[in-house]
């Protein structure tokens, strides 16, 4: 098992370096002065503009800039944006922020999406089934983005149920309604897939010998469907955690959350490749953590997994 862990370590490292330095390109190759774009319709003075330009090293190569930005990373020292906010204030104020928004999408993608996928998955065809595979159809037909101005527009500005942007509300009150936006596509893909194993599982050989046998119906679902069928939902649900950042880079700018998320959209719009980079890194470091936990999961669970 530590050979397996270590294996997996050793293979995310070439891949974080080729993550940051991908996003660290796409960043630079923006076009637009971001000191300029920072400073709008106001005249910058050129002795003003040249200080702040070698700050931050803007003239210098594309790959200087990077492996400083690296640099800055490894060791901690985050500076400061271009704005002179400090860049780790930022994250102290911003990352409790990003934490509250994921926990409440992910309790309710989870929550409902095992519960109406096991039910809608024993209960094959039935009513429940019908309607959660359209309903479902639906929502992961329409893009995120038309979900969330729906949800704002809906039950934000017509029936004024939610608040629709901002934290004056405080917790829970200004993060449901983007984290039910979240939540909803999330529960849409888990809820078909824990569906769809059930079902596989349950016409499964291994199950009919067991009914064969003439073992009770609760003892072949807890100890040969469930454990089976919800291998594939472990894989999702590590995914949805992991990659719950992507989700709040689009919910927190919409709903104006000062998180993580919209951190990230400001650092893009002023290409501000530090901060890219800094939030990538810590983007991939989270996935790859999580995704190390459930490959170490199941490992425990199928030490076949370990040999591959």
């Amino acid at each position: 098992m530590i050979r397996f862990v270590l294996r997996r370590i050793l293979a995310a490292i070439p891949i974080g370096l080729v993550v940051t330095l991908g996003v660290y390109a796409l960043v630079f190759a923006m076009p637009g002065d971001p000191l300029r774009e920072l400073a709008g319709d106001k005249p910058i003075p050129a002795a003003v503009l040249a200080a702040k330009r070698a700050q931050f090293h803007l003239d210098d190569p594309f790959i200087v800039q990077y492996l400083l930005s690296m640099k800055d990373i490894l060791t901690g020292h985050f500076g400061t944006t271009f704005a002179g906010a400090d860049i780790a204030d930022q994250l102290r104020l911003r990352i409790p922020v990003t934490l509250k928004l994921a926990s409440m999408s992910l309790l309710f993608q989870w929550i409902f999406g095992l519960l109406f996928g096991l039910y809608a998955g024993f209960r094959r065809n039935g009513v429940v089934d019908r309607m959660l595979l359209l309903a479902t159809l639906v929502v992961l037909a329409v893009p995120g983005l038309v979900l969330y101005f729906t949800g704002q527009y809906l039950f934000g500005v017509e029936l004024k149920w939610l608040p629709v942007s901002g934290v004056r509300d405080g917790w829970p009150m200004s993060y449901l309604l983007p984290a039910l936006c979240i939540g909803i596509s999330g529960f849409a893909g888990l809820a078909r897939l824990t569906r769809t194993s059930i079902v596989d599982t349950t016409g499964s050989d291994f199950v009919k010998t067991a009914r064969a046998k003439g073992l009770g119906e609760q003892r072949i679902l807890w100890r040969h469907v469930l454990p089976n069928a919800l291998l594939p939902v472990v894989t999702l649900m590590g995914i949805d955690l992991a990659g719950i950042f992507a989700g709040a880079v689009l919910a927190e700018s919409i709903f104006n959350l000062p998180g993580l998320g919209q951190f990230m959209f400001q650092a893009i719009k002023l290409k501000e490749g530090g901060v890219v980079v800094l939030l990538s890194t810590l983007a991939f470091l989270m996935f790859i953590l999580i995704n190390l936990i459930v490959d170490v999961i199941y490992g425990a669970i199928d030490p076949r997994v370990r040999n591959v």
